[in-house]
């Protein structure tokens, strides 16, 4: 598997989620455009985040983006080895996982397609991440769960009940400060693909 690979599968995963509103917070989405329940897509999700370990009820934008690569790597014959690697290195906690990635030399300051943007809320512990889509100039185009439609306060850049398209500047966006990429090629170092 080579990165552009990878980079392709996490974005087309991810945006298959993309329109689902939450319905309970953090724990059931729907999406609002489609008529009736969308019970298939949103088990696949729970199932993809709850390998994390993400639980019911806990923010999920690390854990959407874990198992947004998860279901990448596997459509990509990861082996169950390396999906473990994987699996130990990124955790449902954004600034831990900046972290974890940091330790190993795997975050990246410069991001690209398919990688996972990481960042801290200000000098907290609190985090967000999202799936860069694309880079243009100073910004980025993401996919992010645990999102808002309107970020309109500083509260809205971390918290909401969406998984939707975001733009971002790289270094961050209000109180929000990017911690690095995850790249797709860090991904495959780590894994040893």
């Amino acid at each position: 598997m080579t990165s552009d690979q990878l980079a392709q599968g996490i974005i087309r995963h991810a945006s298959r989620f993309v329109g689902l509103r939450e319905v309970k917070p953090n724990a059931n989405w729907d999406n609002p455009s489609t008529p009736g329940p969308d019970r298939a897509i949103v088990d696949e999700l729970r199932s993809l985040m709850r390998q994390s370990p993400w639980e019911p009820r806990w923010a999920y934008c690390a854990a959407f983006a874990e198992g947004m690569v998860l279901a990448a790597l596997r459509s990509l014959a990861a082996t169950p080895a390396q999906i473990k690697r994987w699996q130990q290195t990124m955790t449902p906690h954004c600034v831990t996982s900046a972290g974890n990635f940091r330790k190993l030399g795997l975050l990246s300051a410069n991001a690209e397609a398919g990688s996972i943007w990481l960042a801290r809320h200000g000098s907290t512990s609190n985090g967000h991440a999202g799936l860069v889509t694309a880079v243009r100039g100073v910004s980025m185009a993401t996919i992010e769960g645990n999102t808002s439609l309107d970020p309109s306060t500083s509260a809205k850049e971390r918290e909401g009940d969406w998984i939707t398209n975001r733009i971002r500047f790289l270094k961050g966006t209000g109180t929000l400060n990017t911690l690095g990429f995850v790249t797709p090629a860090s991904i495959l170092k780590l894994i040893g693909a």
